[in-house]
Order: C-alpha cells, then sequence, then structure tokens
C-alpha cells in the first residue's frame, strides 16, 4: 500500500491490543526481577488474554476504543459509495 508522504499509518485495534499487553506483561516480568508481587501484573494481563480468546470479547479493546486518541475513519457517505460504484 503506497501512503502520500507524511501520512501517518494507522493500527488497527487488534495490534494496538496486543502493544498493550504485551508491554504490561514485559513491564510485569522485569519488576518481577525486583520484587516477586510486580509478577501479578503479567499473571493478570494473561488471565484477561485466556478470558478474551474463550469469550470472543476483548475488555481491553472496548476501554481503548473509548479514548479520544483512538483514530476512528468516518463512515462513508452514500453518495459517495454510489458514486464509486457507478464510475
Amino acid at each position: 500500500m503506497v501512503r502520500p508522504a507524511g501520512a501517518r499509518e494507522v493500527w488497527g485495534m487488534e495490534r494496538q491490543v496486543r502493544l498493550v499487553a504485551g508491554s504490561l506483561v514485559l513491564i510485569g516480568v522485569l519488576l518481577g526481577l525486583v520484587s516477586p508481587w510486580f509478577l501479578i501484573l503479567s499473571g493478570g494481563i494473561a488471565a484477561g488474554l485466556v478470558f478474551s480468546a474463550g469469550t470472543n470479547t476483548c475488555g481491553m479493546a472496548a476501554i481503548h476504543g473509548k479514548l479520544p486518541t483512538t483514530a476512528r475513519s468516518p463512515a462513508p457517505r452514500p453518495d459517495t459509495t454510489l458514486a464509486n460504484f457507478t464510475s
């Protein structure tokens, strides 16, 4: 896919959630070297991922989707869509 110069790639929600979950697990493991209590963070994220896979829901994505910084593409206008088909 070719992007215009200066345009930023928008990451999908799943990719953003994987980044956050992976970062939290990594931080928990590294801090676990200081105190084993920090391993609870990694265990909690792992339990959340297992629950998410089992129920096919994602609480982290639901929360992240409500943040004002989450990029949302506007809904296509019907007249524009129809014009693309007739061109």
